[in-house]
């Protein structure tokens, strides 16, 4: 009996190794770590082939004046989970301020997830991606204060939120709301630096919270013209390559 025992267990043993050596050959996607569950969390440096046509569909957008769409949005879901960390840092800065010109919550949030996937440090810096970072913050999220100061930027918050929410009038009051407590009662926030964007849209509603709550300046396009987002995804993409060019490797 002990010998029969002992024969099942070298048995049982053997087709676990047997297993296992099957297993190692099979082929792995590497880009997915070794966790495979959390692959998605982690972008592949690139440039990759698919990036092109992720960078047709933006141009493509914009030219039929459809960035800002819903269907836009949900297109650039799936490019944003598939690119590689090169457009993803390309996109970050052009989609934040396509978000604020057209005055869409919808894009600034796919900037901030793309901006969020980038962790290369090179990328970082030629896609302005902290910059991105510093602005989806300002946007979101409840910060302490008690003073005018504070109550007027959450107040501006809050009119983002609605917005976001499509309650673009109630988006409207709360924000004017806003503004007109900061003028009153908080003299260090004065208005915003020119920008392209109508200062009767719901962009400009964007502007004034980007401002207010301390925003770099370029995510609100402040002393610019109007931009060509398409152009810029570009521009951002070529400095990315370069930036990675030394280590850049693609299977």
């Amino acid at each position: 009996m002990p010998k029969s025992i002992l024969m099942l267990t070298l048995a049982a043993l053997l087709a676990c190794a047997h297993e296992d050596a099957t297993q190692l050959p099979a082929e792995r996607d590497w880009e997915k770590g070794l966790d495979a569950s959390r692959g998605p969390q982690i972008a592949p440096l690139g440039p990759l082939d698919t990036d092109q046509g992720a960078y047709n569909y933006v141009r493509r957008r914009e030219q039929e004046r459809d960035l800002g769409s819903r269907m836009t949005a949900a297109g650039l879901d799936e490019i944003i989970t598939a690119s590689s960390q090169v457009l993803a840092s390309a996109m970050a800065m052009p989609l934040f301020r396509a978000g604020v010109y057209y005055g869409s919550p919808r894009l600034i949030e796919r900037a901030c997830a793309s901006a969020r996937r980038v962790t290369h440090s090179a990328l970082r810096q030629t896609g302005n991606v902290d910059a991105v970072l510093q602005a989806c913050g300002a946007v979101s999220g409840t910060k302490q204060g008690s003073d005018a100061c504070s109550e007027g930027k959450q107040k501006l918050r809050d009119a983002y939120a609605q917005l976001a929410a499509d309650k673009g009038q109630d988006a409207g009051r709360t924000a004017a709301e806003a503004v007109r407590q900061l003028r009153d009662r908080c003299p260090k926030i004065t208005a915003p630096l020119r920008t392209p964007v109508d200062p009767g849209s719901r962009g400009f509603l964007i502007v004034w919270v980007l401002h207010a709550n301390d925003a770099p300046p370029v995510t609100f396009l402040a002393g610019e013209t109007a931009p060509n987002f398409a152009d810029a995804i570009n521009d951002a993409f070529l400095r990315g390559v370069q930036a990675v060019k030394p280590i850049a490797h693609n299977p």
